[in-house]
């Protein structure tokens, strides 16, 4: 059977192989940064097709937000490019199938798209200025398509969120099916555009600013022999991608430790995209170009602008989370389910303003 082939069935069965503990959040978050600080002004042509119509979250009367823009940020669990090509699985896995069919379609599936490792929602409010992030659990449970070979609709099954990127093409329509299973999973909310990226992007981004200082405050003796703890280092650029994603063998093996290390990264890279871009306003659209194929995105030069001039200039509310509970599924491994009323009070929070009885939003 092929590797490609075992990947996939493995997957199927609750992730009965290894789980690769990968993040490239930092990349994640300042990609929006690098896409757009070259494409200056432009008109604002949000995609907002919402409503106000009252809708009960939570049991809680609200309206959505007049002015909100919603971007789903992917990391990718694949090494290279994107947009290499790959061979659809066969029907009979697709609908979640684990035993062999034929020698024949062995030999012929070679399908591994990889999955999204890490899943982030930018969430830009046009009306009071604000930005925030909303980092998705990839363990968590929740209904996702499955396509055939043309993208056709088989079936939806409760699994990892992460794997609505596997079930597909590896492409655009692995973007596509992770954005309506994150729509789905916070109450319908409409996203706007995505982007998803290679884990070799943060080497190209590290690349480019010449390399992000770090004082590195973890064990990385298992991980990284170069990266010594109490020591202040700038990132070569295998260096930089040890200290956003390594987890398992790093400090206390912690994704809180790991997405402090992460935040810590960001804000050094995004000082340094800023100041080259001062010096040289054309350096992002060299960054955007280095990217390509290792980036896959459904995002305009408007769009990209607009987002810019929020990351930069609105003011940051910080990362919100979605409480829940972590256990080993029958297999052994990870699945994440959200806890219903925190889920419901961070989509209120950041898609929805709260209404009285009479429809009238209430101030908090």
């Amino acid at each position: 059977m092929s590797e490609g082939r075992k990947g996939f069935r493995e997957t199927i069965k609750q992730q009965k192989s290894a789980v690769i503990y990968l993040s490239i959040f930092a990349v994640i978050c300042i990609v929006g940064i690098i896409l757009i600080l070259f494409v200056g002004e432009s008109e604002d042509t949000s995609k907002n097709n919402r409503t106000d119509k009252i809708v009960k979250i939570g049991g809680v009367n609200c309206v959505p937000k007049p002015n909100i823009e919603t971007y789903l940020l992917i990391g990718t669990d694949v090494k290279g490019k994107l947009t290499a090509e790959t061979t659809r699985p066969t029907t009979e896995e697709a609908n979640y199938g684990t035993e062999e069919t034929t020698k024949e379609a062995d030999e012929k599936d070679t399908y591994n798209p990889g999955r999204a490792d890490v899943i982030t929602i930018l969430v830009i409010d046009r009306e009071k200025n604000t930005y925030a992030l909303l980092p998705i659990d990839r363990d968590t449970i929740t209904a996702v398509d499955s396509l055939d070979e043309n993208g056709n609709y088989l079936a939806t099954t409760d699994i990892q969120l992460s794997l609505a990127y596997e079930v597909a093409d590896g492409k655009e329509k692995s973007c596509e099916n992770t954005m309506k299973a994150v729509s789905e999973l916070l109450h319908d909310q409409y996203i706007d555009e995505y982007t998803a990226l290679s884990q070799d992007a943060i080497k190209i981004i590290n690349n480019s600013v010449g390399g992000v200082t770090v004082k590195i405050e973890d064990d990385f003796s298992d991980s990284d022999k170069s990266l010594k703890k109490g020591k202040t280092i700038k990132l070569s650029d295998d260096q930089a991608q040890h200290y956003v994603h390594d987890r398992m063998n790093v400090g206390d093996g912690s994704n809180e430790c790991r997405m402090r290390r992460q935040n810590e990264y960001m804000k050094g890279l995004k000082k340094l995209v800023g100041e080259r871009t001062d010096r040289n306003p054309q350096f992002p659209l060299n960054v955007y170009r280095n990217l390509n194929g290792y980036m896959i995105t459904s995002m305009s030069g408007n769009d990209t602008s607009k987002i810019t001039k929020a990351v930069l200039k609105n003011k940051y509310l910080g990362s919100f989370k979605i409480e829940g509970k972590s256990k080993k599924d029958d297999y052994g491994y990870n699945a994440f389910y959200p806890k219903k009323k925190s889920l419901d009070e961070v989509v209120r929070k950041l898609f929805y303003d709260e209404v009285d009885k009479n429809g009238n939003i209430i101030d908090k």
